[in-house]
């Protein structure tokens, strides 16, 4: 635009400086008509139409040298020069209520809730714009493009007001999520899609088994939202779950969905337990590495407050030392309990917890006083592999 307005005041001023330029008609006896130009003059052959051979041609050599003499042309003025030698009036308020909504289109800030900011303001600025075409301007394309603008940006908003539309758990998954996933950046929308992954939720009564050792195929993933229940393995305790722990953790990492379980789960008192489709998961997590680092974060961290609890309770049964991790799932530090006698402290725990369930109780005490009691776990002993 800046070299076509200058472009235009040179030939504006050249063509002022040129002067006019006509057209001579001489006639001759013969009544052969010839055409040839002329300087517009105040000498009176100009004047009657004659033209002057010394004027013809001053013209020719001036028309010949005109493309290569200097002219002192001025750039900065022409762009401010107007060629409207009349305004029109101001645009209907449709044009004014458009244009105001674009321009606040391009205030929106950063975010899925910007991108839904922005689409808003152009659906309400191209709806004016239809708006203005049909009943102002009475143009058919311009109502046509602004009303495909319209439908356009409506898709959009509905597609952003569902993917944040406000996702609702039940009260015991709601606290899951606040406990374990949302430290973790992870957003409702995407703890929805694991969720969708779950079996159900499983409810046991004391004494009720979950897992039987070498019985129960390892095909799920579990989470304990209320009770407590304690893991075995040949007959001896290995450690207890409390809610928000997983019960197969250790499997996760390693272990197939053919292969067994090598430990016993066994409720200790009324247990709730959320039960998710193994595969499923693994299917729907493979393709998200966010969740998927997620998942082997938690039940990293899981396995490993497991192996210390066993190492505590290893600890406690050996020298009196009795773990408050044991008593309510907390990280505290240790309790220190002087040793009387040969009772050790986690044995007398568990036998407490134990004392309204007698059938277990006989099944793991009484041919052994001392089957509680964690000992270490020998080379001969089927382990799970972490």
């Amino acid at each position: 635009m800046l070299f076509v307005s200058a472009l235009a005041a040179v030939l504006v001023e050249v063509s002022g400086n040129a002067g006019s330029v006509g057209w001579s008609v001489s006639s001759s006896m013969d009544s052969n008509t010839t055409f040839m130009p002329v300087m517009s003059s105040t000498s009176p052959s100009a004047t009657m139409g004659v033209a002057d051979e010394t004027d013809v041609t001053k013209l020719h050599e001036s028309s010949e040298d005109w493309p290569n003499e200097p002219h002192n042309v001025s750039f900065l003025p022409a762009l401010f020069v107007s060629y409207c030698a009349e305004w029109k009036p101001v645009n209907h308020v449709y044009f004014q209520l458009a244009n105001t909504f674009f321009f606040l289109s391009y205030l929106a800030p950063n975010g899925m809730y910007g991108i839904l900011y922005l689409r808003c303001t152009l659906l309400v600025g191209c709806a004016f714009f239809a708006l203005w075409g049909w009943a102002v301007l009475c143009c058919f394309d311009a109502f046509l493009w602004n009303a495909t603008f319209v439908g356009i940006n409506l898709i959009h908003v509905c597609i952003l007001l569902y993917y944040l539309r406000p996702v609702k758990f039940t009260r015991e998954v709601e606290e899951v999520y606040l406990a374990l996933f949302q430290p973790l950046k992870v957003t409702r929308h995407q703890f929805k899609k694991v969720l969708n992954c779950m079996k159900m939720i499983r409810q046991l009564k004391y004494q009720e088994v979950y897992a039987q050792e070498k019985v129960t195929k390892v095909d799920s993933l579990s989470l304990v939202l209320s009770g407590k229940l304690v893991v075995s393995q040949n007959g001896r305790a290995l450690h207890i779950v409390f809610p928000h722990q997983f019960l197969d953790s250790p499997e996760w990492f390693g272990v197939s969905t053919d292969e067994y379980f090598q430990v016993s789960i066994t409720a200790m008192e009324e247990s709730r337990v959320l039960i998710w489709h193994r595969d499923k998961l693994k299917l729907t997590i493979i393709t998200d590495q966010f969740l998927q680092a997620v998942f082997d974060h938690i039940l990293g961290r899981d396995v490993v407050k497991k192996l210390m609890q066993v190492s505590e309770t290893m600890a406690a049964s050996n020298n009196g030392h009795l773990p408050n991790s044991l008593d309510d799932g907390e990280d505290k530090p240790m309790l220190i309990v002087k040793k009387t006698g040969d009772g050790p402290g986690i044995t007398a725990l568990i036998n407490r917890q134990l004392q309204a369930m007698p059938r277990i109780r006989y099944y793991y005490c009484a041919a052994d006083p001392n089957a509680w009691r964690l000992g270490r776990i020998e080379e001969g002993d089927h382990e799970t592999p972490v």
